[in-house]
């Protein structure tokens, strides 16, 4: 079995070198690594260019964003199944290992697996959708009709992980015939990439195993953590979401249709706080505006819908003030 990772470069300089080396030395070896120098700079360019491995596949192109960097990363992968991982993130040296050991048992279309959080501080702690798989857990335990249990649960809880890229394995059979790709017009791409993955997918299944870490790190904002206009992206972006799921077969599974809510409002609801306050009513204005065009259904959330943080009824009201503004 045969793995395809996809990591991009841009400004990670010499954490790349460690993200890098956490794929190219796992203990599973049929793996390829798809790097992407998406207009990289110096100091990252140089990491890359002292990588030998034979197992990198080295693109360049010109500065275009993290959806066309992976797009373009996909499109060179021969893997049986793809994963991504950041440039400063690490994957564990068994991940591979494991996911393989798993796929054997049950060669699902879609696998998640857990991760765990690095704090700024140095504090490590388990990745912030460990509610959602221990959900997933439990419902397959309770609904043991096959390997993954309930495929409509498994689903449900399935969406309402982190919209993270290192979570996921993904079959090149599913990629291929859902032509699943990220969003290159709008940042907060992965919201909309990991709903229709787990949309589209035909099994599901979640692995025990923490098997990437993820780094919060002092000094290096995301693109998407300031104030700036590039958050009302998330607005078109969630947009495009609802309109795509409100006419897929799984928009007829109420639990699946609220965790979409949930986790879309939540990203909303976070922009909205922390958007630059000379620009909040244009933001409001636009959020409205998008939400009017999005199948009501999608606000009125069902209580057994996984709500891993406890945030059901304040998002269902925070849409509905919208809506009745």
């Amino acid at each position: 079995m045969k793995f395809s990772c996809v990591m991009t470069a841009y400004n990670e300089g010499p954490l790349l070198a460690q993200s890098v080396a956490s794929v190219l030395n796992q203990s599973h070896e049929d793996l390829e690594l798809v790097l992407v120098d998406d207009g990289a700079t110096e100091e990252t360019r140089a990491v890359l260019q002292a990588q030998n491995d034979p197992r990198i596949i080295l693109l360049q192109q010109a500065n275009d964003g993290l959806s066309s960097a992976r797009n373009r990363g996909l499109r060179h992968c021969s893997g049986d199944y793809i994963c991504f991982l950041d440039g400063d993130d690490l994957r564990a040296p068994w991940a591979f290992a494991e996911v393989a050991a798993a796929l054997r048992t049950d060669p699902v279309e879609l696998l998640l697996v857990r991760g765990a959080l690095s704090q700024p501080q140095g504090a490590l702690t388990p990745f912030m959708d460990e509610v959602s798989a221990l959900g997933a857990e439990r419902e397959a335990k309770d609904h043991p009709t096959g390997a993954g249990g309930d495929l409509a649960a498994t689903k449900a809880w399935a969406v309402s992980f982190e919209p993270q890229s290192a979570n996921k394995f993904l079959s090149a059979g599913l990629l291929a015939r859902a032509r699943l790709c990220f969003p290159n017009d709008h940042f907060f791409e992965d919201i909309l990439f990991h709903a229709l993955a787990v949309a589209q997918a035909r099994s599901v299944t979640v692995l025990p195993a923490r098997s990437f870490t993820y780094f919060r790190r002092q000094c290096r904002p995301q693109v998407t953590g300031g104030s700036s206009d590039t958050r009302f992206d998330v607005i078109g972006t969630t947009r495009v979401l609802f309109q795509l799921l409100a006419g897929h077969p799984e928009f007829a599974n109420p639990r699946f249709r609220g965790a979409v809510a949930i986790g879309a409002l939540r990203l909303l609801k976070w922009c909205e706080e922390r958007i630059a306050r000379h620009r909040l009513t244009a933001y409001r204005t636009a959020l409205r505006a998008a939400l009017a065009q999005v199948d009501v259904r999608f606000f009125t959330i069902s209580p057994d819908t996984p709500d891993p943080r406890g945030e059901r009824l304040m998002l269902q009201r925070y849409a509905q003030d919208h809506l009745m503004a």
